[in-house]
């Protein structure tokens, strides 16, 4: 299909919905009220969510993985990761491959 067709957009919408309910059903994230959260999307915006660094990476391998199976590529030249914590002493900047900036807020 060619960029630009009008099928387009929905075709991919509905390839990244079934990533995104993939990635739902992978244990991990955080508790909120009954529900179990590791992923928010919104668009093609998606933030993955975990307690710790490692749930991170296994959540961003793992969606690397499912949304190859639907043609889908991440670019990881656009992709951002953050590391949101109480403490304030991140001893490493790397996740694996994934390479972690600090981001003022």
């Amino acid at each position: 299909m060619k960029q630009g067709d009008p099928l387009s957009p929905i075709l991919f919408n509905l390839a990244l919905q079934e990533v995104i309910q993939s990635i739902k059903m992978v244990p991990g994230g955080i508790k909120i009220g009954k529900e179990q959260l590791n992923i928010l999307a919104y668009a093609d915006d998606i933030a993955l969510i975990g307690k710790k660094e490692i749930d991170i990476r296994k959540l961003s391998v793992e969606m690397e993985n499912i949304a190859k199976k639907f043609g889908l590529q991440i670019n990881q030249e656009k992709t951002k990761y953050m590391i949101v914590e109480r403490k304030n002493d991140l001893k490493k900047n790397k996740i694996g491959y994934l390479k972690i900036k600090k981001l003022q807020i």
